[in-house]
């Protein structure tokens, strides 16, 4: 089950269909991104998506292995976007979208509950990110 919602969540944020992606988190969700931040309930996180999808276009997810065991789910992926939007630092400065298309590694591991995500985390190694898209020297 938890396979199917990672699909639906990856093809809707793809899409930028943020009333699935809405749909898909409980009202509690919490989840963390690359960047080690956490976000709580569903609009915190349907934020986080927005601002991720706004800085990259043009992504694909390829999929390897589906782990399940029991509500949990995780999968490693190869992640290609290209960075065609401002990146939005902690400190509020906006790095200029670089126009580069890089591919990564990554990890995701949902929770779900009645069908929804209540718990995502997503890992990737953000320093061959941000070597990729050209932000950070290599």
């Amino acid at each position: 089950m938890s396979e199917q919602i990672i699909k639906k969540w990856t093809e809707a944020f793809n899409n930028a269909d943020w009333e699935t992606v809405a749909s898909l988190y409980t009202d509690d969700t919490v989840g963390s991104d690359p960047t080690g931040a956490t976000y709580t309930g569903r609009e915190e996180n349907l934020a986080n998506d927005k601002i991720w999808r706004n800085t990259f276009s043009d992504f694909s997810f390829e999929f390897g292995e589906f782990i399940q065991s029991g509500n949990t789910c995780a999968v490693e992926m190869q992640v290609t976007a290209t960075m065609s939007g401002e990146m939005e630092m902690p400190d509020g400065s906006k790095i200029p979208p670089t126009g580069k298309t890089h591919t990564m590694k990554a990890c995701q591991i949902i929770e779900s509950e009645n069908g929804q995500i209540n718990n995502q985390r997503m890992y990737t190694d953000m320093v061959s990110m941000m070597t990729g898209f050209g932000v950070m020297p290599s």
